[in-house]
């Protein structure tokens, strides 16, 4: 059983898919499955009552989803999870969906997990109104079912839980028992308390002395280091914790240590079919080559007529070169008899003439009838006609040259699936590596010419947490003389040079409303983090994510809106000033104001960056339209 401590551990680790939009949906028995764009095979596993956890080991989707599964796709369909946060230190997760309405984030639904007795999984609308459950329960305290309104379970003691308050649970009652039950902790750490404390896990009625030794083990307990591990006693599986316990200290137990509590989660829950899930995963391989082997069949196939008809269409204005006088002097005996006969009577008396194959007078074409057929418009003289089919022909050229292009992209991709397939061991699962995802990915970011990771916010609730959290004496914070800037902050922005400062200004001012509303630049200003406060004026009230700046600003005047956006060579989406972009990634291209919508524009981003993370960019980009500088 997922215990509180578990989940306060997982809670926190999940926070790396906060930000990220659902891409699909589905459930293996109780067993729920949510993907996320940009995270590859990577899917948030929700198993209660066993685990939360993210798994990079795939299942196969089954062919028939679950209605609930169906229910969570109507409702929750690319919508972006906001928070993953543990309900008031019990053992239920909530996670907040919803959609950026005018940049800020606005919660839509709510699913939520309990992890105590057979689990329970709920989805509630922003009213907190359950839309849909796993599960249907009917108590005393609270109803569980459509329509009704979510209540939490009734809160235990907490943690501040007093001596005389220790001595009164044990009066009669096993301390161990009390603990686990009435600071809702479960067993093991109960026992844990027991342990740090030196009390006999059975002993009722404990002292005064006793009890003050119970509260200082419970505060350790919340104290405790993380160190995710999987117990195991003589080759079996024990437990997955995400602390090094007391209760685990003996020789008998061996410990294996994971850099992540999500991590050893995986490897017991997630492992088990890993066999066959690699032998799907070979054959999804194998017809992803045999797919792209079609493809490349079309594709020779259409490079082979583009360069048919670019011979062609060279032969046709040779030859109309060729017959000139011929073709000349029989459109002026057409012109002239159109003068004196009706279009059918002229077809008539052209019906023997062996050099004019017909007329569509429709069209204004004649069909002269050489070594091959040779279209001749009316409207156009001989050398404009010839010159027509040299135009088609240099078009044709074109399509070939990109057709090559296309051929040998498509052997490359080949080439590099079968070198893949190689690496194929089913005798050896592999696990599948993600990217690491940095912690500044959570907010707008670049890095500058001269090292310095630069921070933006992406809403309200981002630019208190970049002040608040992440802008430390060292730093240096940066706003946009505009409405709608994000807070900017430099890191080591003290030490920093001239050229940091000025690539700061540019992007304070390029993520302000100056973007959206088309404007060609703005003044910034920079400050100490001292300056920087909640405090506000007098008579003035400060909303959530602004702050009140004291002192003098450092002013930037004149900031140029100019941005790039690029890809790094371990695959993350940068996008920041000029320089800064084009010195740290492999593909960029600049940016500037206009009228295409961010969607539709990170797609074709997508193709220019060589990537399949659209959301990576559409996060990345500025809040407006934007188009492609050229310069």
């Amino acid at each position: 059983m997922f215990s509180t401590f578990d989940l306060k551990e997982i809670s926190k680790e999940l926070s790396e898919i906060e930000r990220m939009r659902i891409d699909k949906i589905y459930q293996l028995g109780n067993e729920l499955r949510i993907k996320f764009f940009g995270r590859g095979r990577e899917d948030l596993v929700i198993k209660p009552p066993l685990a939360v956890f993210v798994t990079s080991y795939p299942k196969p989707a089954p062919k028939n989803p679950t209605w609930f599964a169906m229910l969570l796709r109507k409702h929750l369909k690319a919508m972006w999870l906001f928070k993953i946060e543990q309900y008031d230190f019990d053992r239920i997760l909530t996670l907040s969906f919803g959609f950026y309405e005018e940049n800020e984030p606005k919660v839509k639904f709510v699913l939520i997990v309990e992890m105590f007795r057979d689990g329970n999984i709920i989805l509630a609308n922003d009213q907190n109104v359950i839309v849909g459950i796993q599960s249907r329960e009917y108590m005393k305290d609270r109803t569980l079912a459509p329509k009704s309104v979510y209540a939490f379970p009734e809160k235990k003691k907490s943690f501040d839980i007093t001596a005389p308050e220790l001595i009164e649970l044990s009066k009669g009652n096993e301390i161990v028992r009390e603990l686990a039950t009435q600071l809702n902790i479960g067993g093991l750490y109960a026992e844990e308390v027991c342990l740090l404390s030196g009390v006999e896990k059975s002993k009722k009625d404990i002292s005064e002395e006793e009890a003050q030794r119970i509260k200082e083990a419970l505060s350790k307990l919340q104290d405790l280091k993380k160190d995710p591990m999987i117990i195991k006693k003589s080759g079996e599986v024990k437990d997955i914790v995400p602390y090094d316990l007391i209760s685990y200290s003996s020789p008998e137990f061996e410990k294996i240590r994971y850099d992540s509590f999500s991590k050893a989660l995986d490897e017991v829950y997630g492992k088990a079919e890993s066999e066959e899930i690699l032998k799907e995963e070979l054959s999804s391989h194998q017809k992803k080559i045999q797919k792209f082997e079609r493809m490349l069949k079309s594709q020779k196939d259409l490079y082979n007529s583009y360069i048919e008809e670019q011979e062609l269409y060279k032969k046709m204005g040779d030859l109309a070169y060729e017959k000139y006088a011929i073709i000349e002097e029989s459109m002026k005996l057409i012109e002239q008899a159109k003068k004196s006969y009706s279009m059918e009577e002229i077809k008539e008396k052209l019906k023997d003439n062996k050099l004019i194959k017909g007329i569509d007078f429709k069209t204004g074409v004649i069909n002269f009838n050489f070594d091959i057929e040779l279209p001749i418009e009316f409207k156009l003289n001989v050398n404009e006609n010839a010159n027509s089919f040299y135009e088609r022909s240099k078009k044709m050229k074109r399509k070939i040259d990109g057709a090559r292009i296309a051929m040998e992209n498509t052997e490359n991709k080949i080439a590099e699936l079968k070198k893949e397939e190689v690496e194929f061991e089913v005798e050896a699962p592999k696990i599948i590596e993600k990217k690491v995802r940095e912690w500044y990915e959570r907010f707008r970011w670049f890095i500058s010419s001269e090292g310095n990771i630069i921070l933006g916010g992406r809403d309200s609730s981002s630019n208190e947490v970049i002040v608040k959290k992440y802008m430390e004496d060292s730093d240096i914070y940066f706003h946009a003389d505009a409405y709608g800037a994000p807070h900017v902050v430099v890191k080591e922005g003290s030490k920093a040079g001239e050229t940091t400062l000025n690539e700061a200004a540019v992007f304070a001012v390029s993520f302000s409303s100056l973007w959206k509303d088309g404007y060609g630049g703005g003044d910034a200003y920079w400050v100490k983090p001292d300056q920087v406060t909640k405090e506000a004026p007098s008579g003035e009230y400060l909303k959530k994510g602004a702050f009140s700046i004291k002192g003098k600003r450092n002013y930037i005047k004149s900031v140029p809106i100019k941005l790039t956006i690029g890809i790094t060579q371990d695959g993350k989406i940068m996008c920041g000033p000029d320089a800064p972009v084009q010195k740290n990634t492999v593909k960029n291209i600049k940016i500037m104001p206009g009228k295409h919508k961010k969607e539709s524009f990170a797609k074709r981003i997508s193709k220019i960056l060589g990537t399949d993370d659209i959301d990576g960019i559409v996060q990345a980009l500025p809040p407006g339209g934007c188009e492609v500088r050229g310069e």
